[in-house]
């Protein structure tokens, strides 16, 4: 009798075990819940197509590259320094709030991109405007009647997603 106790003891201990984690994640926060009231993101796009006519502003992303690049998110302090990284993109960034604006920041930064080993580089020091797209850097070359290009975008958005 002891040992069939024992076993059913056990089982249910087993069973409440393997409950745990799954209990344990329901009331766990989302990842917003890390943004603070300050805090800012950054949205970089890249792909290997074209980000803007030719002729057009800087701002004025082609839907076709909203569309077709891939989206990284950075949660970033209106006064800092920050540095993201993923297989095809790196990019290191200081940001900076203009006092006289309170949407522009200076936007410093040095990065590069390399989807299949045609690697991209940009560096400099940018106006970015809160909410606004900019083509940040990126290269076009002629290969056999083709044009390839790589572009990469940066925007700066509220943390209050």
């Amino acid at each position: 009798m002891q040992r069939i106790a024992s076993l059913k003891f056990g089982l249910l201990g087993l069973t409440t075990l393997s409950l745990l984690p799954g209990m344990t994640q329901a009331g766990g926060p989302s990842p917003e819940h890390f943004l603070n009231d300050r805090s800012m993101v950054l949205e970089i796009r890249y792909c290997e197509c074209q980000a803007t006519e030719p002729g057009n502003a800087p701002t004025e992303l082609r839907p076709a590259f909203l569309e077709q690049s891939r989206l990284l998110k950075v949660d970033v302090d209106p006064e800092g320094t920050g540095f993201v990284s993923s297989p095809e993109i790196t990019l290191g960034f200081e940001l900076k709030a203009r006092p006289e604006s309170p949407s522009d920041f200076t936007f410093k930064f040095a990065g590069h991109y390399d989807p299949v080993s045609q690697n991209v580089t940009g560096t400099g020091e940018v106006l970015l405007t809160k909410d606004q797209w900019l083509n940040l850097f990126s290269s076009r070359h002629e290969r056999e009647n083709n044009t390839e290009y790589r572009d990469v975008a940066v925007r700066l958005v509220s943390g209050d997603l």
